[in-house]
């Protein structure tokens, strides 16, 4: 499939270059425009903010579209994106000022609050079907008494709604009259107001995004950034040293690393961005026993697994949450190494010969080391671990449906309230959203609303300590790895700033 909005033509035309969010003249009247090859390194899945998943969709997304608020590169923090200010009282009623003279995309005019109204009512509407709804129920209401005025007031408070509005799934704006001339092709014809558009798209080799010369912070430095698909890791390090490639959107093989960087390319990276982890269905009559999920923790010995295949790319997962968020509770039960404790608790829960665990995967990924290693440990205590390999469309409905006995699953982010509730509210247990567990626990979903509702900073750290407390004695979810991410490039490519979400706002990048 191919989807063409207009042909594609690398022109010799005047220009102006961005540094930072000053605008420095060219040195030449007709300097060249520049283009940015960079890896995409699976197939393209599309890009509405409302069904959105995968980091590589979601890095196009983020060009493409603009938040009420969104993060800086470098520390995480919440910026102003569409909304230059914003104040609250009671963390419930909301009122964001945004800025005057935002373009749409694609000829769509001037951005203003209803879009924003429009955007989130979509978002809530079960109509769309989006694992995002969860994110944005809070809402009771919205008002825009003018254009650039909009309040928003929550049913209750929500110390953390400046991540909600960011430029991330539900908090990316979109434009009426675009989703509905797009039909049912929504996916693949996005159209917002972020520095760069999606001029075309072949699924099976390539996506052209080109400068959005209207963007409110000024057009970005790079004219054309093209995405080229290269699934398998030594081809694109090849391509990169080929000088085929710019700029390797992940590369995923130690090996590969280690032999780049002695060779000079620079090694762009983020440390600690997200836990992988391990859905366990509840419903499953096996795996509804804790002491069953406690005997799958105990059995693999992931330090010993990153040591061996990723010192680089992993180190190991203890928690749902990662070090550097600021609720993050160093009390919660962690699992150690220990088979014969997981032998013990099979033992306990019925299970003394063990039994045939399925876990569902991609065959685009085939068996990876990782795997080898799991179904190694988890055979010394007698469980069977079978992959159940399918294709990524399928692999991604059947996740997102729940159909698996257990799965895998990273959620990057920076908030982490969405982590929390994404996972173990029961609002959002599959398919109406990320909760594949199924887990339900009042205890825990009485304790983490009040977590995102309290203001003084000392209750509110002994709530989320609790929480994390209950969701690792329970583990619906079991911690694996937390990922460092590497975009190998060239030396001449700057500005690739990796965020907590794995995502490069390439407006910052340029090439020297």
């Amino acid at each position: 499939m191919k989807i063409t909005r207009r042909s594609w033509l690398i022109a010799l035309v005047a220009g102006t270059m961005l540094t930072g969010t000053s605008l420095i003249a060219p040195t030449s009247a007709f300097a060249q425009e520049k283009t940015l090859v960079v890896r995409f390194y699976d197939d393209p899945a599309g890009f509405d903010p409302a069904n959105i998943f995968r980091i590589e969709n979601e890095n196009i997304a983020f060009n493409v579209f603009s938040g009420l608020t969104t993060y800086d590169s470098a520390t995480g923090e919440i910026v102003p994106d569409l909304a230059e200010s914003w104040e609250t009282t009671d963390n419930t009623t909301w009122t964001f000022h945004l800025r005057q003279g935002v373009q749409w995309q694609q000829g769509y005019g001037e951005f203003t609050a209803q879009d924003v109204i429009y955007s989130f009512n979509r978002i809530l509407d079960p109509a769309t079907a989006s694992p995002y709804a969860s994110e944005l129920a809070g809402i009771e209401s919205m008002e825009a008494p003018d254009p650039y005025t909009l309040v928003i007031t929550l049913s209750a408070p929500n110390g953390g709604f400046l991540h909600t509005v960011a430029n991330y799934h539900q908090g990316q704006i979109v434009k009426k009259e675009a989703i509905e001339a797009a039909g049912d092709q929504v996916r693949w014809q996005p159209v917002g107001t972020g520095p760069y558009y999606l001029e075309s798209i072949d699924v099976n080799s390539q996506i052209v995004l080109k400068r959005h010369e209207d963007y409110f912070k000024g057009p970005a430095p790079i004219e054309t950034l093209n995405f080229q698909i290269i699934k398998d890791d030594a081809t694109a390090a090849i391509a990169l040293r080929n000088g085929e490639i710019d700029l390797l959107m992940r590369q995923s093989q130690e090996e590969q690393l280690k032999t780049l960087e002695s060779e000079g390319f620079k090694m762009n990276r983020v440390d600690n961005y997200a836990v992988s982890l391990k859905v366990i269905n509840l419903t499953d009559p096996i795996l509804k026993d804790v002491r069953v999920r406690q005997a799958i923790a105990h059995a693999i010995d992931y330090p010993s697994i990153t040591a061996a295949i990723a010192p680089s790319l992993q180190t190991p997962g203890y928690s749902l949450l990662l070090p550097w968020m600021d609720v993050f509770s160093e009390a919660a039960p962690k699992y150690e190494y220990d088979p014969e404790k997981a032998r013990a608790l099979l033992a306990e829960a019925g299970y003394p010969d063990g039994f045939t665990l399925k876990v569902l995967g991609t065959s685009a990924q085939g068996v990876t080391e990782q795997q080898q290693f799991e179904i190694d440990f988890l055979s010394q205590v007698g469980i069977n671990m079978e992959l159940e390999l399918v294709d990524t469309p399928t692999y991604n409905q059947r996740r997102n449906a729940g159909d698996f006995m257990m799965a895998g699953r990273l959620l990057p982010a920076v908030n982490p309230d969405m982590i929390l509730f994404s996972y173990l509210h029961p609002d959002n247990i599959a398919p109406k959203g990320l909760n594949g567990a199924r887990y339900d626990n009042p205890e825990l979903t009485s304790t983490l609303e009040a977590a995102r509702a309290e203001a003084d900073p000392g209750k509110r750290m002994e709530l989320y300590a609790k929480v994390q407390e209950i969701a690792m004695t329970e583990l619906p979810y079991i911690p694996a790895t937390a990922s460092n991410v590497f975009w190998p490039s060239k030396t001449n490519v700057t500005g690739v700033n990796i965020n907590y979400l794995a995502q490069v706002n390439f407006w910052e990048v340029d090439v020297e």
